[in-house]
Parts: structure tokens; C-alpha cells; sequence
């Protein structure tokens, strides 16, 4: 839905409270139709102002003719071919300090912790596709939704992690 942040339901304990106000009602969206351990999650983390969810998810949004937005996405291996054709894609890596350090650095992407990129939004370019890599896709989509609300277009969010990585002219260093 435009201006919506994709959070996945385990997700939300980590990450509501850092993307989540306090003071707007939340529609709750998924394809369970039972958002009960959402509803759970959120009042446990002081998230009173539930007005709802929206029965048939995403189906029943897009069958009642609403506008809808998409986030292409790319597997990491395709994305280390796309690097070492091209060498131009702006990879931003929302990973942790910890996780790079134990996983490694991916070459030449930049690095914006998930929980500081609304402060940081202005260092990504809004001139050329934006590549975003975590450590599976989930915290990608997030950062993916953030940006795609403050008006950036071109995102691509990476699926997969470090273990598909195999660039040859982006290679990881640890």
C-alpha cells in the first residue's frame, strides 16, 4: 500500500518501536487474516491505537481497485553477476556493526544501520538504483518501504545473504 512500512510479523518486536508512531491509529496488514500475535506484539510494546486489519490482505486490497506499489527484487547471486558485469549498482547494506564485523564487509557497498536510516536518507541517491542487502531480505524491505515512502522510486531489495555471495569485482573483507 503506498506510504506503508513492510514489517514481517516476527519482525515487529525488533523493529516497531524504531519506525512505528505512537500517535497515528495502525492499520494492520497481512495474509493470515488472524493478526492476533501482531495485535499481541504491538499492545506489549505500548501500542494502543490499533484501529484495525485489513481482511484478505493484500488480495482483497488490490481485487477493491486500490493502487498498490511493488520494491522489485534480486537474488544475491544475480546481483554479484550484475556487479561484476557492470560494476555501477549503489548497494547500501542496512546490516549491523556487529554483523559486519563477524560476516564481513561487502566491497564497495555503503552502510547505513536499518535503525538510522530515516536520519540518514539523505545519503542515498534518488538518481540511480538502489540495491539493499541485509542479511536475508527481511531488514531490506523494511529500509525498502522507508525509503519508497520518502519518495525514492528505483529499489531493489536483495534476497538471500553472505552465503550466496560470490562476486568476484565486489568481493567480502573481513
Amino acid at each position: 500500500m503506498p506510504g506503508s512500512l513492510s514489517i514481517w510479523s516476527s519482525g515487529l518486536p525488533s523493529f516497531a518501536g524504531w519506525f512505528l508512531p505512537h500517535d497515528r491509529p495502525l492499520l494492520l496488514v497481512n495474509e493470515t487474516n488472524n493478526p492476533e500475535q501482531v495485535y499481541r506484539y504491538l499492545l506489549r510494546l505500548g501500542y494502543s491505537n490499533i484501529a484495525g486489519y485489513l481482511a484478505g490482505g493484500m488480495l482483497a486490497w488490490h481485487v477493491a481497485g486500490h493502487e498498490g506499489a511493488t520494491v522489485r527484487t534480486v537474488t544475491v547471486q544475480s546481483l554479484c553477476a550484475l556487479f561484476d558485469r557492470e560494476k555501477t549498482p549503489w548497494l547500501l547494506d542496512v546490516r549491523s556493526d556487529a554483523e559486519l564485523e563477524h560476516a564481513g564487509h561487502v566491497t564497495g557497498a555503503y552502510h547505513i544501520h536499518l535503525t538510522e536510516l530515516v536520519a540518514r536518507m539523505d545519503e542515498v541517491p534518488k538518481d540511480r538504483s538502489v540495491y539493499i542487502f541485509c542479511g536475508s531480505g527481511l531488514r531490506s524491505m523494511i529500509a525498502a518501504s522507508l525509503l519508497k515512502r520518502g519518495g525514492w522510486e528505483d529499489l531493489v531489495v536483495v534476497l538471500g545473504g553472505l552465503a550466496g555471495w560470490k562476486s568476484v569485482s565486489c568481493p567480502i573483507r573481513k
